[in-house]
């Protein structure tokens, strides 16, 4: 099935791994020892994850793939640690030491879990390898705008480091999410100063797939072609904490669900982010992103994602230290109701929802 309520997830993936829940009142997070991840997201209980998990997340666990879904953490730039041939951007592959790794817990209670792994990663366009660790820390916080509906939220303390100085690399925060597909799709929504230039990192983005509002973009997710979008720098609105959100009608309910990232911990200029994009990596990069995949065993539904490029990192004692601090939120209520949170968070009147 595409879709997982807490006990259905909870029976999908057995044994095959320690989970972690983390609770207050009917709000409950999952957190996966393998992968070292928000496996999901569950503002009441009894409704859908907000976030997407891999269909047969017993296999994917079984098989040690990555492709278990939830709410991840990767390093980037994508070009040089997620291609085998990064001049020609040839063979997409993800290294193991980074997902799923190997985490191990540190301590867990009732709101808070933390996990860390040991890791050994290989740029691939220079050939060399670094040494290091990734330590993240999860707790359940208090939505910053009292609502009144209900929800689920987690604070992420990321704290990433490899034994080599001077590494031009960013932390990179990675949610999937769940769709209807093209008959039901979500929108992704993000705030920007006026008149933003969005940027296609795969492929042009269709008009019927990305409009521009007043002081927004939206971006339709439907998981049935690929397409990435991306945010500049110098298009965001830094006094708004909440960067990024998603909107979807639950499938299965007339309610809506709503997800979105908070982080000031976001680079603030091009030069602090190294992530170029594959059409164009000559030209301006962006810091907030999201992903539409296609969807090839329907009607089993892959992903979308909504993303953010984390802090650069900074050389600390002869060692390079990527550290961040970012939320994220998940909303379920009436529509009505979620489009008063979409304009709590990110300021948005009226959203364009796909």
């Amino acid at each position: 099935m595409n879709y997982f309520t807490k006990d259905t997830l909870l029976a999908a993936v057995e044994d095959r791994t320690k989970l972690f829940e983390l609770k207050s009142g009917e709000a409950t997070a999952i957190i996966s020892e393998y992968g070292g991840r928000l496996l999901a997201l569950f503002p009441r209980s009894d409704c859908y994850n907000l976030l997407w998990v891999n269909s047969n997340p017993k296999n994917i666990i079984e098989t040690r793939k990555r492709s278990i879904g939830g709410d991840r953490y990767w390093i980037s730039p994508e070009r040089d640690f997620f291609y085998e041939q990064p001049e020609t951007w040839g063979n997409w592959f993800c290294q193991s030491s980074l997902d799923p790794g190997n985490y191990e817990p540190l301590g867990n209670n009732e709101i808070s879990c933390t996990l860390s792994n040991n890791l050994f990663i290989q740029n691939m366009r220079t050939k060399l390898g670094y040494q290091g660790e990734i330590t993240r820390q999860f707790k359940l916080v208090k939505e910053p705008y009292k609502t009144g509906i209900s929800y689920c939220g987690v604070e992420f303390l990321d704290d990433c480091v490899f034994y080599k100085p001077n590494l031009q690399i960013n932390g990179w925060s990675l949610a999937t999410i769940i769709t209807g597909g093209p008959k039901n799709p979500g929108t992704v929504l993000i705030p920007t100063k006026s008149e933003p230039k969005p940027i296609s990192y795969f492929n042009p983005i269709p008009s019927d797939r990305l409009k521009l509002g007043d002081k927004y973009v939206s971006f339709k997710i439907d998981v049935d072609d690929v397409y990435k979008l991306a945010i500049r720098p110098e298009d965001i609105d830094f006094t708004r904490p909440a960067k990024i959100g998603y909107a979807l009608k639950m499938p299965d309910s007339e309610d809506y669900g709503f997800l979105t990232k908070l982080s000031d911990d976001i680079p603030k200029t091009q030069n602090e982010c190294f992530d170029v994009a594959r059409d164009h990596p000559d030209s301006e990069i962006g810091v907030i992103q999201s992903y539409n995949s296609e969807s090839p065993e329907k009607p089993l539904l892959n992903f979308g994602e909504i993303e953010l490029q984390l802090n650069q990192f900074k050389t600390i004692d002869n060692i390079s230290h990527g550290k961040a601090k970012h939320q994220i939120f998940g909303y379920i209520a009436t529509k009505e109701e979620i489009l008063e949170v979409i304009k709590k968070y990110l300021g948005i009147e009226n959203p364009f929802l796909f």
